[in-house]
């Protein structure tokens, strides 16, 4: 549910306060808050789950290896990213040390989740989306049910926030991992990826 008006005027003016939040500890681990991207107007909107390593970097969602995945996905769909506003459900890259020693990251823990979730929730009062796809599971998750279980779920729509139809599909870098040990299962994945964006939009057009 969402609440009844957004806490601030416009996009602008919450970019500007999501740029320097310290609602939570990720606060002072990352490099840059990772706002949403794309067409301000835009009637779809996909919400992953948050920021990449490349994302903390640039402060764009989607901007890394992950994010060339998606954009020939949309375009397969008929879409493109300067069509549709992507953002994540948190703003910043959530990363544990790994046994390398290097960063991996890790799922947002709950406390991260709430902290973030006014965020996510004027974005989508300002932008007003007719339609929103969850990119993977621990989004759908947290848009859609806590026991959304995306093998079984996938590409069937649901009520999301404020109401808002919404459907989720297959986060781009499972994908790319897949293809390295199951490439005809990657293969599938991918053709419903595109066809669960396809649908989407279609929906929006219905919507209009």
């Amino acid at each position: 549910m969402l609440p009844l008006f957004a806490q601030y005027s416009d996009l602008p003016a919450l970019q500007a306060a999501c740029l320097v939040c310290t609602r939570c500890n990720l606060s002072q681990t990352r490099r840059n808050v990772v706002f949403g991207a794309g067409d301000p107007s835009a009637r779809l909107m996909l919400i992953g789950q948050g920021a990449s390593q490349t994302d903390d970097r640039t402060g764009l969602p989607y901007s890394g290896p992950a994010g060339e995945y998606l954009d020939k996905a949309l375009q397969a769909a008929g879409l493109s990213r300067e069509e549709v506003w992507i953002t994540n459900v948190t703003k910043c890259l959530a990363a544990k040390e790994g046994k390398d020693g290097r960063a991996e990251l890790r799922t947002p823990r709950k406390a991260e989740l709430d902290a973030c979730r006014p965020w996510l929730e004027d974005e989508l009062l300002l932008i007003r989306p007719a339609v929103i796809v969850a990119i993977g599971g621990p989004a759908a998750q947290s848009l859609i049910n806590p026991g959304f279980n995306l093998t079984e779920q996938r590409g069937q729509w649901y009520d999301g926030p404020g109401g808002i139809p919404i459907l989720a599909t297959y986060q781009p870098t499972y994908l790319v991992r897949l293809s390295q040990w199951d490439r005809p299962k990657a293969v599938a994945g991918w053709h419903e990826l595109v066809a669960d964006l396809r649908m989407a939009a279609e929906r929006v057009i219905g919507d209009q």
